[in-house]
């Protein structure tokens, strides 16, 4: 029962991405049908030269076809399993290519790669093996490039050899299937020898291969000798043969490939479903001239398990009931090749010697056709009546999922678009003005011996403006922070160089949870403190709460190699986010900043207790802790009554340049205190 229950779940899935993935190759196919529909009405009222010209951009669309569907089909996969549809697109174009192209699978007119089963194959393969070795984007920007575009190329070169590894294949299963050809010996004139002719004809087209192409051979003696039968009949050398290339053309691709007209009326008749019932009124235009691409690629029919088998036993059985009626003489012999865009029922009065009986004949078979479709695709529209209300989920579910999709398209092409504002933005800021440093102190309201200060970073424009940190975000955005901390330590220790931390002064760093994570980082610090000369014992890295809510191994092995160096580690603006109490035990830290979101609404009672319970942290972690954002007589004598000695804040000083630091920590006293701005 589970078994079956996960072959559901993946059936529903392979259906509604199919149906999304053909649903997204609609104006192609839409634009195809058309213009070969025009193309021949042109022809018919002697427009040859124009005819031609729509013919050839018919040919041109279809050859677009197949590769639209690789690629349509590899950025759907990529997108809806989270990996870059930058890479995965590529590799499935070049599979495609790759495999098409040596064994000829190309269309005679445009050259192109014409085989949708190797598309969809190509894209699927690609997708997989993207998605089992998950690679990310190439990015100049990060330290780690040079990585990255190795394993790219190693990956690369893998798929490659795969690539090679599938053209062979490829090719020994096209030399089997000419094997086969050649010793399979079709006779379509024949009982047995029509139904396996009309069997591997819809088998093929309705893996979206042009099965006539395949078994060009049988279909171009089939035409050949129905023409001299009919020339033989007409001159009263020989009957009729009952099977000829007319009894295909008029009875059993009316509509187009599969009977699909009765399709399309089962679909007006029995259908509830809005979507399917305009499909199906705009494809009615085009079914009448037996052009069924726009219902083949709607629904879809192609590469759908569900309604393939309709579409291949309609035409065996209509072969079997047309076969019998004109053998018992109940309708006459068919006795011209009618153009196959002969809408149906027309068709079938001229092939049987202009007799309505041909007609009737026509007739019964889409009813039959009607009959045997009705089944599977009430079962693919899922509208039987005791399951309206799952259905009604799964239509929402399908529908949501298309509209996530395409939202995650555009979402991707904005993203894209805004990731190179982003670059633009940030390589001006690196040409043009500076990064500037700006220092905030940290009083110990007990001892003012002990000072230390938070180190904020801050841009200057070429104008001289002093611009809010906001830029971190577009770091943030093309993952450079690692790059943006690097140059920040560098900044700060070059400025230590100028305190008196002789006397105890430290300076605190921030540092992004990317950086902390880095197993080179603790090596990068120890080695830019021996370069500018500094004790380790000066220097505290502030971390957000945001690393301590993943379990990283690799955080906790640096914050312990920092702690044995003497470098202090705190948390900063605990209580802003989902950080809870069991997070924090899980890291040694030596202090924890208390976020200044906390003491906004302390007056009110419920608040003033969180904050209390707060500051009893220090009691179990044996941490410093550090009041955040205080700004007002009132919150720091509240602080100081919560038992936290040191504070930070407006009310004792705003961020200011070093010349500004060096001297505020020369007027400032603690106890008579003075501010200085």
């Amino acid at each position: 029962m589970y078994k079956k229950s996960i072959l559901k779940a993946y059936y529903n899935n392979y259906i509604r991405d199919i149906s999304i993935v053909f649903l997204l190759l609609l104006p192609l196919i839409i634009c195809n049908a058309i213009t070969l529909f025009v193309g021949h009405g042109l022809n018919l009222i002697k427009f040859n030269e124009l005819a031609n010209s729509l013919f050839y951009l018919s040919n041109l669309l279809i050859g677009i076809y197949p590769i639209a569907l690789c690629l349509i089909t590899s950025y759907y996969i990529a997108t809806k399993h989270g990996v870059n549809a930058m890479v995965v697109v590529p590799y499935s174009l070049v599979l495609f290519i790759a495999v098409s192209v040596p064994n000829e699978l190309v269309s005679v007119h445009s050259g192109l790669p014409n085989n949708p089963l190797i598309a969809l194959l190509a894209a699927l393969i690609s997708a997989l093996c993207c998605t089992s070795f998950r690679l990310f984007p190439l990015d100049p920007s990060r330290i780690d490039f040079v990585k990255t575009l190795y394993k790219h190329v190693l990956h690369f070169v893998c798929f490659l050899l795969l690539t090679v590894i599938l053209v062979r294949l490829t090719t020994l299963v096209i030399d089997i299937s000419k094997e086969t050809q050649h010793y399979l010996s079709l006779n379509p004139l024949t009982f047995y020898g029509g139904l396996a002719y009309q069997f591997i004809l819809g088998l093929l087209g309705a893996i979206g291969i042009n099965g006539h192409n395949f078994l060009f051979r049988a279909k171009q003696q089939l035409f050949e000798d129905t023409q001299q039968n009919i020339t033989a009949w007409q001159a009263g050398e020989a009957p009729l043969n009952v099977l000829g290339q007319g009894f295909y053309d008029a009875f059993l691709s009316m509509g187009g490939s599969g009977n699909t007209i009765s399709l399309l009326l089962c679909i007006l008749l029995f259908s509830k479903e809005r979507r399917h019932i305009t499909l199906a009124f705009s494809a009615l235009p085009l079914v009448i001239f037996n052009i069924n691409e726009l219902l083949l690629f709607g629904l879809p029919v192609i590469f759908n398990p569900t309604l393939i088998i309709p579409f291949v036993l309609v035409p065996l059985v209509s072969f079997v009931v047309v076969y019998s009626a004109i053998t018992l003489g109940f309708v006459n012999p068919v006795s011209t090749i009618v153009d196959w865009m002969t809408p149906p029922f027309i068709s079938g009065y001229i092939a049987t010697q202009h007799s309505l009986s041909g007609v009737i004949l026509q007739i019964v078979v889409v009813i039959i056709g009607i009959v045997i479709y009705r089944p599977f695709y009430l079962h693919y529209a899922g509208r039987s009546p005791s399951n309206n209300i799952a259905i009604s989920h799964q239509y929402e579910l399908s529908r949501s999922t298309l509209k996530s999709f395409l939202g995650d398209v555009n979402q991707a092409m904005s993203s894209y678009i805004s990731k190179h504002d982003i670059s633009r933005r940030v390589s001006r800021m690196l040409s043009c003005g500076e990064f500037v440093m700006h220092y905030q102190p940290q009083i110990n309201l007990n001892n003012d011996q002990h000072l230390s200060f938070e180190a904020l970073l801050r841009y200057k424009d070429p104008d001289g403006k002093l611009l809010p940190p906001l830029f971190i975000h577009d770091f943030q955005q093309l993952g450079a922070m690692k790059q943006l901390d690097k140059m920040v330590i560098d900044l700060v220790l070059t400025d230590m160089q100028k305190m008196p931390l002789e006397s105890g002064c430290k300076v605190a760093i921030n540092i992004s949870a990317e950086t902390i994570s880095d197993k080179h980082i603790v090596a990068y610090i120890v080695e830019r403190l021996r370069f500018f000369n500094i004790l380790p014992e000066a220097l505290e890295i502030e971390i957000t709460e945001e690393v301590i809510i993943v379990d990283d191994k690799g955080v906790s092995e640096n914050i312990a190699v920092l702690q044995a160096l003497g470098i202090t580690v705190a948390i900063d603006d605990f209580g802003s986010g989902y950080a809870s109490f069991p997070h924090l035990l899980k890291f040694n830290f030596d202090k924890v900043k208390l976020d200044r979101s906390l003491l906004f609404n302390i007056e009110n009672e419920r608040e003033k207790n969180l904050y209390q319970l707060l500051a009893k942290i220090s009691e179990v972690t044996g941490c410093v802790l550090v009041a955040e954002g205080v700004e007002t007589e009132i919150e720091k004598q509240f602080v100081q009554q919560c038992g936290i000695d040191i504070v930070q804040g407006f009310y004792f000083s705003k961020p200011m340049t070093l010349n500004n630091a060096l001297s505020w920590m020369k007027t400032v006293t603690i106890g008579n205190k003075t501010i200085v701005e």
